[in-house]
């Protein structure tokens, strides 16, 4: 298994003792929360190395100013390797963790409803596990499940799961900002609605959590593809895929887009998968692009390709 990222990650580009440290605090603020649901329920969460790893290229990397470089990230793996988890916990790291601010707001979206409340029920659940964040326990949390948003008084921040309309989201100005599945958007209207959202915050973040699209032309693709070759430090992604002509049930493909396999990824539910999707093959298609994802095609930035 091995991480596809921008050459500016790999070479540490940017990462000072003072990032370091604050990538540190969002690490042990993460551990010191519960696992809300599925394997380990109710135990503290324990970050495997690779989502280590996307904290600390995401917080370590600082410009001149001492401020977190990082804009934009995504992190694209294949299904049930607990990505959205890994998100609900940055959320509240921003929210009442080591990177919160005053008056902050921070923001899911996704193109269709439910799929906008996803990391809003892991946030309620990872909340509603410990007292101490939980407002009706004596906590720093309120939770409002009727508009899907989680406040914190004492710093005046909050988190809203915002449903799909993008004219609704003009005026808004996020600190955060989370785009759940934009593989299954159908133009990158919302997208950029959140995108260009935040020239008043000092240190705006942006992060998309989706699988792969099986379009090389959608803006997810392109999204991609973009920040694995343009070398902009303040744009990170983490891609795990395998190759597109990989055999269906070659495991090592398998581990190449599932990080979490065989750890909290069941192998045996995978591996069923892919012989339903090898027998059918109506869902091979399917299968290959959510659970083994794409390999990005190289962009071309000669004179000739323009």
């Amino acid at each position: 298994m091995e991480v596809q990222r921008p050459d500016w990650a790999k070479r540490g580009d940017g990462v000072t003792t003072d990032g370091l440290a604050r990538a540190k605090q969002v690490i042990d603020f993460i551990e010191l929360l519960r696992v809300p649901s599925g394997e380990g329920q109710g135990e503290y969460i324990k970050l495997r190395p690779w989502q280590k790893q996307f904290v600390v290229d995401l917080y370590a990397p600082q410009n001149d100013t001492g401020r977190r470089r990082v804009r934009r990230a995504i992190l694209s793996v294949a299904r049930k390797n607990g990505k959205t988890a890994l998100i609900a916990a940055i959320v509240l790291a921003h929210l009442v963790g080591p990177v919160s601010e005053i008056n902050g707001e921070i923001y899911s979206a996704a193109t269709d409803r439910e799929q906008a409340g996803q990391v809003f029920k892991f946030c309620r659940q990872i909340v509603e596990a410990d007292p101490e964040l939980d407002a009706a326990s004596g906590g720093l949390i309120t939770v409002v499940p009727s508009t899907k948003t989680l406040v914190c008084k004492s710093n005046g921040s909050f988190y809203r799961a915002l449903s799909a309309e993008a004219g609704t989201k003009h005026g808004l100005n996020p600190s955060v900002w989370i785009y759940d599945e934009l593989a299954q958007a159908r133009d990158q209207e919302l997208y950029e609605v959140m995108n260009t959202s935040q020239g008043a915050r000092k240190e705006p973040l942006g992060i998309v959590i989706s699988t792969q699209s099986p379009d090389p032309e959608h803006p997810l693709s392109k999204l991609v593809d973009d920040a694995l070759v343009a070398d902009d430090n303040t744009v990170l992604v983490h891609l795990y895929c395998a190759n597109d002509d990989a055999d269906i049930m070659d495991e090592a493909a398998w581990r190449a887009a599932n990080p979490a396999l065989g750890d909290f990824r069941s192998i045996e539910d995978l591996r069923a998968l892919a012989v339903q999707a090898q027998r059918m093959k109506t869902l091979e298609a399917s299968f290959r692009n959510l659970y083994r994802m794409r390999r990005p095609r190289p962009i071309d930035f000669s004179v000739a390709a323009i």
